[in-house]
């Protein structure tokens, strides 16, 4: 009798675990400074779903006073989906969540993750980017999360389970099966948050718009599974055009896919949209992001060459505005490549002064393909077979009127697993919109060269003609200012009157067809 006890013991215990409900599959968003989203799919509907969350990493577990989420119910309606949001966190802090399931906490290990809230203000961060994510489990996602980046942005493709029902069932399923299941892939996401845009093959198949029918199912799956920023658009339009914040650049994300129409990419609504995003973004003097998922300068039949109308009518806007600082990142094409800018102006008469540098990112794991463009940085690199591709992008903020961004192309042979870097390029641009923009020239940089413990420079750069020569301080003050001066590869400037030892300077040279900027930096 007393066997029979502790076998019926053992058979509760097994049993009982069997039967536990948990978390199947997670992946935060939606990160501000002080807030932050997890979404997640559990195996079995429950009533009180929340997040346990604490600051910093405790070895045996939470500790005794964590922060809570607000509860969320997930019931077959939904998919056993749940969208927990944490708000009123602190700036800059890295934390780690668990579940708690109607009272109980799930304490598998492989069930917690962690994301690092924005810095408050001005700062510098470094996040991934790359879309076309053909073969998911790929070791492309171990070496960009070795990047320890604040977040990815994915412009499109995050699978190609190419979903055309008007059924919500094989929507969810490609999320799960093509995203969350794959075990390198779900480690990246359950530890560096996301923000995403779809394209053609994760919203309704390969090369479909919100004609296909099954739009209403994409979008409530979308809402259902992925952790994104608040939504521009309204609800029954069933677009995820959203954009979002971090330190001085604002990121706008268009959906380039469900709206499209004969002889339109966007509805008049998203155009209005984005027109008023970019315009905030201008008058509170931040750079601007704008995530294109399909190639801005491409000239193929499923990017913005095949509509033309569209592409002049923001391209106008853009220079009739007097948009300075702004740069594109996009994805579809697979291929990395770059332009300064001086190829992507298709305002009428090509006449816009201002540039927008270009990342097109992509592949991270797919057949290389060129689907038009110029670019300045070394042309394109499509995918060749068994490689991945990706980039990171640099944000340099140190709180001056100058912020700086570096795009650092990526290459990993998956048979090797060598990795090499495809392209470079870096560029600066003056926050203060009474200033001209600045592009920080990789191959003809500025060399300062002072003369003894006086403030004598001598400048050499590759350039002949006249230019502008400007020095300003930390905080934006015109020093020094002398126009149309005569440049013959170099110039000798005497500068002890107008700096003092002791705090960063600026150095800007305006040519006709380009700046060169160096910062000084003399102590004593």
């Amino acid at each position: 009798m007393k066997y029979l006890g502790i076998c019926w013991i053992i058979c509760l215990f097994f049993i009982s675990n069997i039967y536990a409900n948990e978390v199947l599959y997670f992946w935060s968003g939606g990160i501000t400074s002080n807030s932050g989203k997890v979404n997640a799919v559990l195996k079995s509907p429950a009533e009180k779903v929340r997040l346990v969350v604490e600051v910093g990493y405790a070895p045996d577990g939470f500790d005794d006073t964590p922060i809570y989420s607000g509860y969320a119910t997930a019931n077959e309606a939904n998919g056993n989906a749940v969208s927990l949001e944490l708000t009123n966190l602190k700036p800059n802090t890295l934390y780690y969540y668990a579940f708690e399931i109607d009272g109980k906490k799930d304490e598998n290990q492989e069930h917690k993750g962690s994301f690092t809230t924005f810095a408050a203000g001005a700062f510098s961060f470094k996040f991934v980017a790359g879309s076309c994510n053909f073969f998911p489990n790929n070791r492309v996602y171990d070496k960009m999360r070795a990047q320890k980046p604040l977040f990815l942005l994915m412009p499109g493709d995050l699978h190609y389970a190419n979903p055309s029902s008007s059924q919500i069932e094989p929507h969810r399923t490609a999320y799960e099966e093509k995203v969350l299941q794959q075990p390198r892939e779900a480690k990246f996401l359950q530890n560096i948050p996301i923000a995403y845009i779809w394209d053609d093959h994760d919203f309704c198949g390969d090369n479909n718009d919100g004609s296909a029918g099954c739009g209403v199912a994409a979008y409530k799956a979308y809402k259902e599974y992925v952790p994104f920023y608040p939504l521009g658009a309204p609800e029954e339009s069933h677009a995820i055009y959203q954009a979002f914040t971090v330190g001085r650049v604002h990121f706008i994300m268009t959906d380039l896919r469900s709206e499209r129409k004969s002889g339109d990419i966007m509805s008049l609504d998203q155009k209005n949209w984005f027109k008023k995003e970019v315009m905030l973004a201008k008058m509170n003097n931040q750079l601007i992001c704008w995530v294109s998922s399909v190639s801005f300068s491409g000239n193929g039949s499923d990017n913005w060459g095949s509509y033309p109308a569209t592409r002049t009518e923001l391209a106008n806007f853009f220079r009739d505005s007097n948009i300075v600082n702004m740069f594109i990142i996009s994805g579809d094409a697979h291929m990395l490549a770059v332009d300064n800018g001086t190829h992507a102006d298709f305002s009428d008469g090509k006449n816009n002064p201002n540039y927008y540098p270009i990342l097109q990112t992509a592949a991270l794991n797919n057949v290389g393909s060129d689907k038009g463009g110029e670019y300045s940085e070394g042309g394109t690199f499509p995918n060749p077979p068994f490689s991945s591709q990706w980039s990171t992008v640099e944000v340099r903020d140190n709180g001056t009127h100058f912020i700086c961004v570096r795009f650092t192309c990526y290459r990993m042979d998956l048979v090797t697993k060598k990795q090499k870097v495809l392209i470079s390029y870096e560029f600066c641009r003056n926050l203060l919109t009474d200033y001209s923009p600045i592009i920080l020239n990789t191959t003809q940089p500025l060399d300062v060269l002072p003369e003894g413990e006086s403030f004598v420079l001598n400048l050499k750069l590759n350039y002949v003609g006249k230019g502008n020569i400007r020095i300003i301080d930390d905080k934006g003050k015109i020093l020094f200012n002398q126009k149309d001066a005569v440049i013959n590869n170099s110039y000798r400037l005497d500068a002890t009157n107008i700096i003092s030892g002791g705090i960063m300077y600026y150095l800007i040279i305006d040519t006709e067809k380009q700046s060169f900027i160096s910062t000084l930096d003399f102590t004593y």
